[in-house]
């Protein structure tokens, strides 16, 4: 069996409560290291798959389930909760749903006390991952007193102290203002930069598509692509039958392309929009 960290291989679920399949087929592999973008419309599946990325399902939830998820090998249904969360961190969008304690250093220690880690060793993990997302200044603050962005931060930072081998966040700026999406996405750029393995899960990819090394899209349970984010907009049908917002730079694209070189691939970012524009403003000034 490969040691990847994920490997979901003809994976099937359906709730004990639900009348047709949540998950149908999924067939996904993930390497040390990569920076995975899943993306899809409401109810596609995306949080289910999280779940079972995490060992949450079958854990936690009942429910049929063909096909096998591992972690680095392993089945995660023959894995006790404890050994899944040594390796696998989740972060929610809604922070204040993990929140347990009455500051931010307690919100952090909590799961490392619950290891029985050393006192000294649970302190240095503490201040290793609030320096990482920066909350150092906000150790003793109590989480309610928080901005959004800055409560998704402390989740985050209570997650990388366990020192997961795999970090999955489930649309973790989708109830953040501007502000508190910056933050959170100034930390995933620090994150991808330190190699950690990284599943997230966004509906608005447009601030995070940078980062990516595969897009990963899935609707009615499925994956009906994987493979380069860049080459998925390229094709300007099937992106807009996505059922997913284009960033607006390739909007932008889409209208200019055929006076520019149209095999060219899509921008994705705001620098890359300023040289397609320079570009078509040359253009013009020949004709």
């Amino acid at each position: 069996m490969t040691t990847k960290p994920l490997v979901i291989s003809s994976y099937w679920w359906k709730y004990a409560t639900s009348n047709d399949w949540v998950l149908k087929d999924i067939n996904l592999e993930i390497s040390e290291g990569e920076f995975i973008l899943i993306t899809g419309p409401t109810g596609a599946g995306k949080t289910t798959l999280c779940l079972s990325m995490a060992g949450l399902i079958p854990h936690h939830y009942n429910g049929y389930i063909k096909g096998k998820v591992y972690l680095f090998g392993r089945d995660v249904s023959q894995m006790s909760s404890h050994e899944i969360a040594r390796i696998v961190g989740i972060v929610f969008q809604d922070p204040e749903s993990q929140f347990l304690t009455m500051s931010v250093e307690d919100e952090i220690a909590f799961a490392l006390e619950n290891l029985a880690l050393p006192r000294e060793e649970i302190r240095e993990r503490i201040y290793e991952a609030a320096r990482l997302v920066k909350v150092e200044d906000l150790l003793e603050r109590a989480p309610y007193e928080l901005s959004g962005g800055q409560k998704q931060r402390v989740a985050i930072a209570s997650a990388l102290a366990m020192k997961p081998k795999v970090l999955i966040m489930d649309e973790p700026t989708g109830q953040l203002d501007p502000v508190g999406k910056n933050e959170v996405v100034s930390v995933l750029e620090r994150l991808k930069k330190e190699g950690i393995t990284i599943v997230l899960v966004e509906h608005i990819i447009e601030e995070v598509a940078l980062f990516a090394d595969r897009l990963v899209l899935m609707n009615d349970g499925m994956i009906v692509y994987n493979g380069n984010l860049r080459e998925f907009f390229k094709d300007e049908k099937n992106a807009r039958s996505a059922g997913v917002p284009i960033p607006q730079v390739t909007e932008i694209w889409y209208r200019l392309k055929d006076i520019v070189d149209a095999s060219d691939t899509p921008p994705i970012t705001l620098e890359e929009c300023e040289q397609l524009l320079k570009r078509v403003l040359e253009v013009k000034k020949i004709e």
